[in-house]
Order: structure tokens, then C-alpha cells, then sequence
């Protein structure tokens, strides 16, 4: 039994939808606390100096939505944040859009 586990958890991880690259970099990242502090120092800071803008979701859960279309072959998996995930981070993005002049077009961000 374990040995399908591991080829499965394999087959799972490289078919796993994590990132987004569609203009801007979406992603869902598991950390650390002191970590998460270090990103968000991070970003704020390229925030202030003009260079970027964000938004982010903090959770404690993630979900995994999987579509499988053979067992042991074609399948995608899709990775969100509870509570609110991506859709929480794109508000607070907007949010920083609608009060800032960021380098970014606002028509760029959908």
C-alpha cells in the first residue's frame, strides 16, 4: 500500500497548480510565522519605494480541488487558501491599487 502512495503523492505534486503567471505572480506559499513577517516586511517595503504592489491572504488551511481524469495519469490539482484565498488577496490588491500610483496599470490587474 505504500509504495502507491508514494508514486501517487509524486503524480500529485507535479500536477498540483500552486502558481499563477497571467501578468502577475499568484501563489499560495505555506511558512512560518517569522517568515510570513520577513515576505510581508519584504513587500511592503517594494511597496512603499513604488516598485510593486500586493495583496495577500493569511490562513492556517489550504484546499486542494482535484480533477482526475485517470487514476494513475491525467489530473490536475488546484490549490487555494481557505477562507477567501485568492479572492481575498485580489481585493486587498485593488484595495492598495485604489490608493496608490503604483508602476503597474491598473488594467493590468484583473
Amino acid at each position: 500500500m505504500r509504495h502507491w502512495w508514494d508514486s501517487y503523492r509524486a503524480l500529485a505534486f507535479r500536477t498540483t497548480d500552486y502558481r499563477k503567471f497571467d501578468g502577475a505572480l499568484r501563489m499560495v506559499i505555506a511558512s512560518t510565522p517569522a517568515q510570513r513577517m520577513q515576505l510581508e516586511t519584504y513587500l511592503e517595503a517594494q511597496y512603499q519605494h513604488g516598485d510593486l504592489v500586493y495583496g495577500l491572504h493569511i490562513t492556517d488551511r489550504a484546499i486542494l480541488t482535484c480533477l482526475v481524469f485517470e487514476r494513475m495519469g491525467r489530473q490536475v490539482h488546484l490549490v487555494d487558501g481557505a477562507e477567501g484565498g485568492y479572492a481575498l488577496a485580489a481585493q486587498a490588491l485593488k484595495q492598495r491599487l485604489s490608493v496608490s500610483e503604483p508602476m503597474v496599470s491598473k488594467n493590468e490587474i484583473r
